[in-house]
């Protein structure tokens, strides 16, 4: 039954049980993928105390997430010279972040940003931003979109969002949006029944799940410019889990009808051109097949255990319809997330009794699995951030604080092996899904 509960493709067995944790939880991994030293960044604060009480933790927050910097706050007054940047490099601090309050607005708050490296003294960023007083969370990951390349050389995933579903209880699930941290949390899916699944759409800003009735499971979207909410489709059995092409115009999703679940595709412009929404079958085999993932060549990853008692994961050919198998053949894997930039799947296994995340790049033949985890706690239906570096997941864990288990939403970062539990409360959350896009506050 524990592997039932944490499959996708089995989703409407999936468990509600869940406790309190605390926010800023983390975890080492025994193996992480790559070790390596921390940046010193220190950060002189100079501006009002309370307000700077506020901005410090969110941006310590934002700043620390990629695992490369080693932040340190200090209340600073004076002017940023040689004599003071000499000191701190002698304390092996590399980079020197001045922020600096600027004249209060009604609504707004200027702050100048200012970084400097430590040994020469050489300035790398220097830009005035405004934070507003009603959007101080948004502002402050802005103020760290911008920071981060002057930092570390790469952009940071803190003006991305994630979708998620929350268990009100065991017959009534949300759909939520949040900013990437999951300090901003805004219900887009609360009818009283179980709403679940999440899927993004990769153009628009239209969020698509699936929503119990009494005879189905009918696809829905959200539009999160509207806040309109549709039938998508609503067959016989399951409608659910769409991934859409790039350009946004075809669809692969999973339907079941009376009997097993099997992968159709969908094309925009052809239903169009032919005024109905026609639906083509691409699998025909018998077996309960979910979770497709469109990859940007027109191929389709998908789940299936028609060949094994346990799913495995499939690779679908655009042109030939030839079906070949990814994973070795052996054990459980399931909820497979695909990550452009990258080439690579990530997906859940399910290894001495714990559900692991594994991951698969398919541009090197033959294909190799790396375990991307090792520690206690079940970690299934996994998604990639745009830049292939960090996996959010649902995490099944005993909370240390309570010694209770816990459903919560989590992140990995693929290169500290370093796992940050993103959400709180006693409410259990699944099924993640990642955009680039900035909608929890649309």
């Amino acid at each position: 039954m524990k592997q039932l509960r944490s499959c996708a493709w089995l989703i409407l067995w999936l468990a509600s049980t869940g406790a309190q944790v605390s926010p800023d939880l983390s975890f080492e991994i025994h193996n992480p993928v790559q070790r390596f030293s921390k940046i010193k960044c220190f950060v002189l604060l100079n501006g009002d105390k309370e307000i700077m009480g506020k901005v410090a933790p969110l941006l310590r927050f934002d700043l620390e997430f990629s695992d490369q910097l080693d932040v340190e706050f200090g209340n600073y007054d004076g002017p940023i010279t040689t004599s003071l940047l000499t000191k701190l490099f002698s304390q092996g601090v590399s980079l020197c972040l001045c922020l600096r309050q600027m004249p209060v607005t009604a609504d707004s708050l200027p702050f100048q940003m200012a970084v400097r490296e430590t040994s020469a003294g050489t300035m790398l960023f220097d830009k005035t931003t405004m934070v507003r007083r009603d959007a101080l969370i948004y502002d402050v990951h802005s103020m760290c979109d911008e920071l981060m390349p002057a930092l570390t050389g790469k952009k940071s995933p803190a003006l991305s969002s994630l979708a998620y579903c929350k268990s009100v209880s065991s017959r009534h699930k949300v759909v939520c949006v949040a900013d990437y941290s999951c300090k901003l949390e805004k219900v887009v899916a609360q009818a009283r029944t179980i709403n679940t699944a999440p899927r993004w759409h990769t153009q628009a800003p239209v969020l698509f799940y699936s929503q119990y009735t009494r005879s189905n499971s009918r696809l829905m979207s959200c539009d999160l410019r509207t806040k309109q909410h549709k039938v998508i489709c609503s067959f016989a059995g399951l409608n659910m889990q769409p991934s859409f092409s790039p350009d946004g115009t075809k669809a692969v999703l999973c339907l079941s009808g009376d009997k097993n679940s099997e992968i159709y595709f969908y094309d925009q412009i052809q239903s169009k051109a032919t005024k109905r929404r026609a639906f083509q079958p691409l699998t025909h085999n018998g077996g309960n097949n979910a979770s497709p993932c469109f990859l940007p060549d027109g191929n389709v990853v998908f789940c299936s255990d028609f060949e094994s008692r346990y799913p495995q994961l499939y690779l679908l050919n655009k042109v030939s319809h030839k079906v070949s198998l990814l994973t070795n053949g052996r054990g459980y894997c399931a909820a497979p997330s695909y990550c452009p930039r990258t080439n690579t799947l990530v997906y859940t296994r399910y290894i001495d009794g714990v559900f692991q995340l594994c991951s698969l790049n398919l541009g090197i033949r033959p294909y190799r699995e790396r375990q991307l985890t090792t520690n206690s706690g079940d970690k299934t239906e996994p998604t990639w951030s745009e830049c292939g570096e960090y996996a959010a997941f649902a995490y099944n864990f005993i909370d240390p604080s309570t010694k209770k288990w816990s459903n919560q939403i989590a992140v990995l970062n693929l290169s500290s092996g370093k796992i940050r539990v993103l959400t709180s409360g006693r409410e259990p959350k699944s099924f993640p899904v990642w955009t680039s896009k900035s909608l929890y506050c649309a």
